[in-house]
């Protein structure tokens, strides 16, 4: 990934949290919100005053908010966003604003459902799924309690729903590990990030990686006991 595709990508993912918390009512302070992000102020105001000038804002003692009343558009932008950030839009044959405003505005029962084989999505312990989103986005390493292990100084990638489960996959001393979200009980942040490596990110994208994440905890139990050495790793 390129230095530019990494700048997108944190551009994307901070315009989308500003956004979700507006629309949920929140105040934001500015010189928090630049500490929280690691940005500059200036950053945070030219994102309100370039990339978010459809909303409609106020700005009073260094806070920002959403004027109530705001105009549709504003949620269906907020939903497309969020349905392209978490892979939503794939499961669409068509999702455009015309789409998404006609879900929006729906009367009664939603037109659409996606159906899971009323296959429940696991528990997991409070808190823990926001604090990898943020991880991943921010790209700091952590350091994960989990069910029989601790693992540190985790370059976290991403968070994949498969089987009906989510996973942290992520790159720990050059190998590829995976953790059922059920079984991470703490993450701690680190001070210091990571550069993804193209390897990896390829690696867990490709469909016969992901369909393995449910049993990789079998192969790594497996390899361990036999000293192979086949996990994925990037290559010399």
């Amino acid at each position: 990934m390129s230095q530019a595709e990494r700048r997108y990508d944190r551009l994307s993912v901070r315009l989308s949290l500003i956004i979700s918390r507006l629309l949920a009512g929140e105040t934001l302070n500015v010189r928090h919100l630049a500490a929280e992000f690691g940005v500059s102020e200036r950053t945070l105001h030219r994102d309100f005053r370039e990339r978010l000038i459809y909303l409609d804002l106020e700005y009073r003692d260094g806070c920002c908010r959403l004027l109530t009343g705001g105009r549709h558009e504003i949620r269906e932008g907020a939903a497309m966003l969020f349905a392209r950030q978490s892979g939503i839009s794939a499961l669409f044959p068509d999702i455009d604003s015309h789409l998404v405003s006609s879900l929006l505005s729906g009367q009664g029962g939603s037109p659409c459902l996606i159906w899971h084989q009323d296959m429940p999505v696991p528990s997991s312990h409070p808190g823990i799924f926001t604090r990898l989103v943020r991880a991943v986005s921010e790209q700091r390493r952590v350091t994960l309690l989990a069910d029989g292990c601790r693992c540190g100084s985790l370059a976290p990638y991403r968070l994949i729903f498969s089987s009906g489960e989510w996973f942290l996959a992520g790159e720990h001393h050059g190998q590829i590990t995976v953790f059922p979200l059920r079984t991470i009980h703490s993450v701690t942040f680190h001070p210091e990030t990571f550069t993804p490596d193209g390897h990896f990110t390829h690696m867990l994208a490709r469909p016969e990686v992901l369909r393995a994440l449910p049993h990789f905890h079998v192969f790594h139990s497996l390899l361990a006991r036999s000293g192979g050495g086949l996990l994925p790793q990037k290559e010399s």
